[in-house]
C-alpha cells in the first residue's frame, strides 16, 4: 500500500502500470531445487521465501486506465527473479524507459518518476538504481558469506554453493568474466543510505527517535503482544508526532510551502550521518540528486531499477546467447542476482547512477532494528510528503486520514480499503 499511496502522489503519470504477481508459497517444483529440498528439515528452507497474500489483489485495484496484471512463478529468485522474467516476456520493447521496483518501495520524493525520466533523456543515461541501500561488499566475504559461521549447516553450504554457480553462469561471458575477476578483497563492507534528509532536522532528534524505537520497538509488534500501557505510549510517541505535523503543516501551507532539505543535506554512511558532498558529487534535476558511480561492486539493495530500452534489448541479447536465464533454475539464486545487477551496467557498457528518490523500508539505518511495519511505514510517508498527506495505520493496513486539496485526486484512484 505505501509503495502505490506514493505513485499515487508523484507529479508524473503518463506511465503504464504493471503488477506482477509472485503466486505460490516460493518452494517451486523446479529441477534444479532437488538438492535442496533433500536438505529442508522441519519446514526450515530460504528464510527469504514467504507465501503470496491474495489480498494484494484487492489494493492493486487502481480505478484508472492502463493497468496490467501478470502472474509469475513465486521462486528463490525473489524480486530479480520477476525482473528477468518479465524481461523475458519481452513486454518492455514499447517503452522508452521501465522502472522496476517491489511492494514496500516509497517514492520519497514527488518529482520522482518525472525527475528521472528528464534526468535519463538529458543526460543519456540508461541505468539508475536505489541509493537508499548502496552497498558493496568484498568479493572473499561474499562467495562464503554463509559458511564463514562457527558451524554452518549443510543449508549454508549449499547456499554459498550457489551464489558460486550463479556467477558461473554469467561467467559465460568473458566480458562479465573479466569484471568478476577484478572484484576485489581489500576494503571493509559498506553501506550507504541516499535518501532525502528529511526524516530529523537535528541529530538530537535523530539519536532520541532511534533510542525510543530500540528501547520499545515498534506499536506494531505492541498490539500484538502484551504490552503495558507506558510501552505502547512510548511505541507511539514518534509516528503520532509525525502525523501532527504534517496536519498542521497542511492547514498552515499557504504560509509554510513544503517542507524542505537542510542547505547542505545528509546521507547515513555505516549508519552515521554525514554531508553527501563529503562522500560523492551528486547532480539534481527536479529536486533529485544523482550521482554515478563506476566501481562494478557497488549495488542498490531492493534492486529498484530504471533500465532503457537500450539497456534492455543489450541485456536481453546477452541472457539469450548466453543461455543466463538458467540462473532461474538455481536454489537461493535471489542472493547473487542482487549483487550482480551492480556489475550489469558495466558488463553491458553503460554507466551505473545511483538517486536519493527512493526508499525501500526494511531495517533503521542506526539501529538496525526491522521497521518494515505499518507504523513506520506511515511514519515515514508523513515526513517525506508532510504536509501533502496524513497517513495512519489500522492492523497491517495503511489509511489515508487527510489529503491536502491538491492531492485529492487519490481519492479517485485508490481503492476504497486505503481510507
Amino acid at each position: 500500500m505505501s509503495t502505490l499511496i506514493t505513485t499515487a502522489l508523484q507529479d508524473f503519470d503518463d506511465a503504464d502500470l504493471f503488477f506482477v504477481h509472485s503466486i505460490g508459497d516460493g518452494e517451486a517444483d523446479h529441477p534444479g531445487y532437488a538438492e535442496y529440498r533433500a536438505l529442508i528439515t522441519n519446514g526450515r528452507g530460504n528464510p527469504q521465501l514467504s507465501p503470496y497474500d491474495e489480498r494484494v489483489r484487492e489494493v492493486c485495484c487502481l480505478k484508472r486506465k492502463r493497468v496490467f496484471h501478470l502472474e509469475y512463478q513465486n521462486d528463490h529468485a525473489l524480486d530479480s527473479g520477476v525482473w528477468y522474467k518479465f524481461i523475458r516476456s519481452r513486454r518492455w520493447r514499447e517503452y522508452d524507459y521501465v522502472l522496476f521496483g517491489g511492494e514496500g518501495v516509497l517514492f520519497a520524493r514527488q518529482t520522482l518518476l518525472s525527475s528521472m525520466v528528464s534526468f535519463a533523456e538529458r543526460c543519456g543515461v540508461h541505468f539508475i538504481a536505489s541509493g537508499h541501500e548502496k552497498r558493496r561488499v568484498p568479493k572473499d566475504i561474499f562467495m562464503r558469506y554463509h559458511t564463514r559461521v562457527e558451524a554452518p549447516t549443510e543449508l549454508d553450504r549449499l547456499h554459498d554453493l550457489k551464489i558460486r554457480e550463479a556467477f558461473a553462469i554469467f561467467c559465460r561471458d568473458r566480458e562479465f568474466r573479466a569484471l568478476f575477476d577484478s572484484w576485489r578483497s581489500d576494503f571493509e563492507p559498506e553501506t550507504q543510505n541516499h535518501i532525502p534528509d528529511l526524516l530529523s532536522r537535528t541529530e538530537l532528534a535523530w539519536r532520541v527517535r532511534a533510542r525510543l524505537q530500540k528501547r520499545w520497538g515498534s506499536p506494531y509488534l505492541g498490539s500484538q503482544s502484551e504490552a503495558g500501557m507506558r510501552t505502547r505510549i512510548g511505541q507511539r510517541i514518534p509516528g503520532m508526532m509525525d502525523a501532527l505535523r504534517s496536519a498542521l503543516r497542511m492547514r498552515l501551507h499557504g504560509w509554510l510551502g513544503d517542507a524542505r532539505e537542510p542547505r547542505v543535506p545528509r546521507i547515513f554512511v555505516q549508519g552515521r550521518r554525514q554531508p553527501v558532498s563529503t562522500i560523492t558529487a551528486t547532480e539534481r534535476e527536479g529536486g533529485v540528486r544523482y550521482h554515478r558511480v563506476d566501481s562494478p561492486e557497488w549495488f542498490g539493495c531492493a534492486v529498484t531499477h530504471l533500465m532503457s530500452r537500450t539497456f534492455l534489448e543489450r541485456l536481453s541479447e546477452r541472457l539469450d546467447r548466453y543461455e543466463i536465464y538458467d540462473i532461474l533454475d538455481l536454489p537461493f539464486s535471489g542472493t547473487p542476482l542482487e549483487v550482480i545487477w551492480g556489475f550489469t551496467p558495466a558488463w553491458l557498457g553503460f554507466e551505473k547512477w545511483f538517486t536519493d528518490g527512493f526508499h525501500r523500508v526494511r531495517k533503521h539505518f542506526t539501529t538496525y532494528r526491522r521497521e518494515d511495519y505499518p507504523p513506520e511505514m506511515a511514519a515515514y510517508i508523513n515526513r517525506y510528503y508532510c504536509g501533502r498527506i496524513r497517513v495512519g495505520w489500522q492492523g497491517d493496513h495503511l489509511k489515508i486520514r487527510a489529503l491536502r486539496p491538491d492531492c485529492r485526486h487519490l481519492e479517485e484512484l485508490l481503492p476504497a480499503g486505503y481510507f
